[in-house]
């Protein structure tokens, strides 16, 4: 499958260039005031389809292990740019805006990324060769990170290992999301003085006491859904935007799931037997750092049969690599106000970063070519620039906000600012009475 063609280089970034404005951001180069704003299932529809809250599949292993079929079959490389491929990111702010207006909008949050683009700016100053391209926006205040592959439906490669079979037997979806194909997450922090939404995508979620007896029948304390009549009202369900995806029809919002607090969510790795003894746990600390998970399940198997599984506890793991890495994390700061700067610069507030195999040039900001489109319809960047949000919400000075992995919430405050209709186009600041 062909790359798509490059626009005109404006400015080559090495992470050298980094080292003098990087000092600054010491302080912030952590992760705090982190909280869940919304979740959602995309669901296996002819349209795209999304569940507001949704529900992740629960962690649900084999009393007695059986042998399991290695993968096969074609698997997504980019889920979301697939199942909404006119606009990758909307599904995210269409979620933040219905489950959490107060804590977003143009003015409240200076970046929207998801776990894929910050993770690729990781590796890049980490001095790891992997190519990407990503896609940068700025929208009112807001600048967006799109990740961007050859193709919105690009299959990965000479897939092989047990790393959807596995999941697929050892977890299960409950009965009101089993049309489900995967549990979406948008958390909001603070990260090197920016005020940031990030999207990644759950593994599952532990229902309580799972990390000792792992029983099929355990249920797990998932807080109560979402009213009814907040999510119909904000959006009625039918149509978000009147633009058609490439895959036909309009992006459709449902009701249904319950939320599950971000203590319960796991990430999921499996290995063979033979790599026992690799500390396959350091390898993924920085994946779980940018999702901020507390828990990980690795899974070793012989021949097909897992018999060695750990569900893991790993908050303090994360938090002691995030102070062992603050160098590097201080470099991704910088990285990140320098391309939010160019960005602000560029006529059209619309550019490509670029990172190819083998170039020594290191980071490529590309102007954009015509033809690509915009981040977000027309009819929902209009709301996230109406949107007011609550400017201090997720300040990096706050001292009330939870830090870090040791204490993430699910943020239920304010005020429901969703208690609109057609009458005001869901302009998102219609206040609905207060339920006792």
């Amino acid at each position: 499958m062909p790359e798509h063609p490059l626009g005109d280089l404006i400015k080559e970034l090495r992470p050298t260039d980094l080292t003098g404005s990087a000092a600054s951001f010491e302080p912030a180069a952590c992760i705090t005031n982190c909280s869940v704003i919304a979740s959602w299932n995309w669901t296996r529809t002819t349209h795209p389809e999304m569940l507001i809250p949704g529900l992740p599949p629960r962690w649900t292993p084999l009393i007695h292990p059986e042998k399991l079929a290695e993968d096969s079959g074609e698997y997504l490389r980019d889920r979301n740019a697939a199942c909404y491929s006119k606009h990758p990111m909307e599904p995210a702010i269409v979620a933040a805006l219905t489950e959490s207006p107060q804590s977003c909008g143009s003015a409240a949050i200076d970046l929207v990324a998801c776990s894929s683009t910050l993770g690729n700016l990781l590796r890049f100053l980490r001095g790891e060769e992997k190519p990407f391209r990503m896609l940068v926006y700025k929208v009112g205040e807001t600048v967006f990170f799109v990740r961007r592959e050859k193709s919105p439906t690009e299959k990965i490669p000479d897939v092989r290992g047990f790393g959807h079979s596995f999941p697929e037997a050892y977890t299960t979806w409950e009965s009101d999301v089993k049309t489900s194909t995967s549990h979406q997450r948008v958390l909001r922090y603070s990260f090197g003085g920016l005020r940031c939404l990030v999207r990644f995508e759950a593994d599952g979620y532990l229902s309580d006491g799972a990390q000792n007896k792992g029983a099929r029948s355990t249920r797990a304390e998932v807080q109560a859904p979402m009213t009814s009549d907040k999510l119909v009202t904000a959006f009625n369900a039918a149509s978000i935007t009147t633009e058609s995806p490439s895959i036909g029809g309009g992006l459709r919002v449902k009701e249904g799931g319950a939320r599950v607090p971000q203590h319960q969510i796991f990430d999921l790795k499996t290995r063979s037997f033979r790599k026992k003894d690799q500390d396959t746990t350091s390898e993924e600390l920085p994946r779980l750092w940018v999702a901020q998970l507390h828990h990980f399940i690795l899974a070793h198997h012989r021949d097909g049969l897992f018999d060695d599984i750990e569900v893991r506890d790993v908050r303090e793991r994360v938090l002691e690599w995030e102070k062992e890495n603050v160098r590097v994390l201080s470099r991704l700061a910088a990285l990140i106000h320098q391309i939010k700067d160019i960005v602000c610069d560029v006529a059209g507030k619309k550019i490509e970063v670029c990172h190819m195999l083998g170039s020594v040039r290191g980071l490529q900001i590309r102007q954009q070519l015509p033809g690509v489109e915009d981040v977000l319809s027309a009819g929902i960047k209009a709301r996230w620039i109406a949107t007011p949000g609550d400017v201090d919400a997720i300040s990096s000075d706050s001292e009330s906000g939870d830090s870090g992995v040791g204490g993430i919430g699910w943020s239920d405050e304010g005020e429901d600012f969703t208690a609109c209709s057609s009458s005001c186009d869901y302009c998102g600041r219609c206040v609905a009475p207060k339920k006792c």
